[in-house]
């Protein structure tokens, strides 16, 4: 567990190519409520959730046999709800993106941001 990284990680090294390539700025890790990978535009924070530890299809697939497993994933799930609830609820747009994604369908991933950056800024 120890060498698990919560910053830095391969799919935030991908999504930062992604953004600078789509001439989106971003700034990394913004100080604020729930650790957000990213901040585009001006209101919205943009989360690289990793399959496996995110759950990622979590009620279809077979549960980890030790209940460490079980919990520490259920856990991650929970405050993630909590985190994208409590943003929303301040006023802030929240894009939450997964692993697969980021890897296999960038360009979804892109058009998902722009398409929130753009109701933000209607909103404004």
């Amino acid at each position: 567990m120890s060498r698990i990284r919560s910053r830095d990680t391969g799919i935030e090294k991908k999504m930062c190519v992604i953004l600078r390539e789509n001439k989106i700025r971003y700034r990394r890790y913004p100080k604020m409520y729930g650790s957000p990978d990213f901040l585009v535009g001006s209101g919205t924070f943009v989360f690289c959730d990793g399959d496996f530890w995110h759950g990622y299809r979590y009620g279809a697939k077979k549960k980890p046999p030790k209940k460490f497993w079980r919990d520490k994933l259920e856990g991650n799930m929970k405050r993630d709800r909590v985190v994208t609830k409590k943003l929303r609820a301040d006023g802030w747009h929240v894009v939450r993106l997964w692993e697969h994604d980021i890897n296999g369908k960038p360009e979804k991933c892109v058009r998902k941001i722009r398409r929130t950056m753009v109701t933000n800024t209607n909103r404004l």
